[in-house]
């Protein structure tokens, strides 16, 4: 089942938040953030515990509603913000939709897919926010490192807990989420030497994040294999290397 009226209905209130946020927008300030990213983060509770009945849950939710309207302030065409503002919903809509399957069916394999499609949708438009946030304001960069680490270990955790095997413990998933969250606290403080917008850099470390995740996610389910893993790494290391021949390099002198 893919269609979920009520599912459907607080996506829409999500997707009415971001519109109320396109409609008004503010200079991007502290006091901007805190009055557009609040009410969605209380939408997201309340559709965690209505559909769902799990106040965790809204974790992966949290993130995109931390995220999205940070995104928003830098997109300057009407029309792209519309169609961001779709794309949104509709990774919303997928990350509950997935969220509800997984608690009535756990090896739920398509609900699975769509909490992964979410999860990396949503850190990309996080580790993206954060740094375009970071290059365009006085933004510390231990900020930057501390988001960068808690985003990634929340989302990590949310996408391994589903992994129903008797010998994995919740303490090894909780210890391998850490592990990411501070490779990718690294990973931010690595790109801040990097002469590159905050796209680039989104992309760049989704690329490296999905990278560390899928390594983990195969060591819980026993079938990483040393060549496996090396031609993974290499094919990301292709992608990356792509990104950083295709973008311009802004180097300030």
């Amino acid at each position: 089942m893919i269609f979920h009226f009520t599912i459907l209905f607080w996506t829409f209130i999500f997707a009415l938040g971001l519109e109320v946020v396109v409609q008004n927008p503010f200079f991007p300030t502290w006091n901007w953030y805190l009055l557009s990213t609040v009410p969605l983060l209380i939408i997201s509770l309340w559709a965690c515990q209505r559909i769902t009945k799990r106040s965790i849950d809204v974790l992966l939710l949290g993130l995109l509603s931390l995220a999205s309207p940070t995104f928003l302030s830098f997109i300057d065409s009407p029309r792209q913000r519309q169609w961001f503002i779709f794309l949104c919903a509709g990774m919303y809509y997928f990350a509950l939709l997935g969220l509800y399957r997984l608690r009535h069916s756990p090896k739920d394999k398509t609900a699975q897919a769509f909490l992964n499609t979410a999860s990396l949708s949503a850190l990309f438009f996080y580790y993206t926010s954060l740094f375009g946030f970071y290059l365009n304001f006085s933004f510390p960069l231990w900020g930057l490192m501390t988001l960068y680490f808690f985003g990634t270990a929340f989302t990590s955790y949310k996408t391994f807990s589903s992994i129903q095997k008797e010998e994995v413990k919740k303490k090894r998933l909780l210890l391998y989420s850490i592990i990411l969250g501070l490779c990718m606290a690294e990973m931010a403080w690595v790109m801040s030497f990097w002469p590159f917008g905050y796209l680039t850099a989104g992309a760049l470390a989704l690329v490296f994040f999905f990278l560390i995740w899928d390594i983990a996610f195969d060591i819980f389910h026993q079938v990483l294999s040393l060549r496996k893993m090396v031609w993974r790494t290499l094919f990301f290391f292709g992608l990356i290397g792509i990104l950083l021949w295709s973008t311009p390099w802004r180097i300030l002198v």
